[in-house]
């Protein structure tokens, strides 16, 4: 289970990435990523956020805003279909980390998500080579 407080602040040898991804929500990723920039992070900051479509991007603009603004922190957002009006990756967000994360770069990955895009994404992880004990997840209950 992962344990906020703490998580962002351990430091590994050697890797300098913190990878968040979320789907759906932002949820306490928002909070993670703020906490980190206040603080310091010597670490990089990378999001990889996964909505179904334009109208899920909720809170998405604050978060490129920091993005912009911040040396440390960047994201990649990904919508599961294409839309005309959208020019950024189209995708499920598990085919967009295996296609733009560099697993020796991670110390930690922080994951929230419903269970299924959790257990997708921690499987996607794993097979990059990203060992368990690095990967940490919240999930949440999808809401229909």
């Amino acid at each position: 289970m992962l344990n906020v407080s703490t998580e962002l602040n351990m430091s590994v040898a050697g890797r300098n990435e913190t990878v968040i991804i979320a789907g759906g929500k932002f949820g306490p990723t928002r909070d993670w990523i703020i906490k980190a920039l206040k603080e310091g992070s010597e670490e990089e900051i990378r999001l990889f956020f996964g909505v179904n479509s334009r109208k899920d991007l909720n809170g998405h603009e604050k978060l490129q805003d920091l993005a912009d603004l911040s040396d440390n922190f960047n994201m990649v957002t990904a919508l599961n279909s294409s839309n005309p009006d959208w020019e950024g990756e189209v995708g499920l967000i598990t085919d967009v980390v295996r296609d733009k994360l560099d697993p020796d770069r991670v110390s930690r990955c922080l994951l929230y998500g419903t269970q299924v895009m959790v257990e997708e994404t921690r499987h996607t992880l794993t097979e990059l080579g990203i060992p368990e004990e690095k990967i940490h997840h919240k999930a949440f209950e999808r809401e229909y």
